[in-house]
């Protein structure tokens, strides 16, 4: 287990990553998001929403900001 695994903090970063994707899936229905992204943001929120389905974890705590970091490359906003 990664030394700075804190269950309060991967709870955190858990709601910051779900509100990033509400507000992504907001933009994707508006057609704000870049037609040739949509394909890969329909693939990484699957992902995000498997990786949540899990228990809280030092490998979930990886995988939610290896998540964060993808949706915000393919929705900069």
């Amino acid at each position: 287990m990664p030394p700075d695994f804190v269950e309060a903090n991967l709870t955190r970063e858990i709601g910051t990553l779900r509100e990033l994707l509400g507000d992504t899936r907001v933009r994707f229905r508006h057609r704000e998001t870049q037609s040739a992204s949509w394909q890969k943001l329909i693939d990484v929120d699957l992902e995000i929403r498997l990786a949540l389905a899990r228990p809280l974890s030092a490998d979930l705590q990886l995988d939610v900001r290896r998540l964060t970091v993808c949706l915000r490359m393919l929705d900069p906003h």
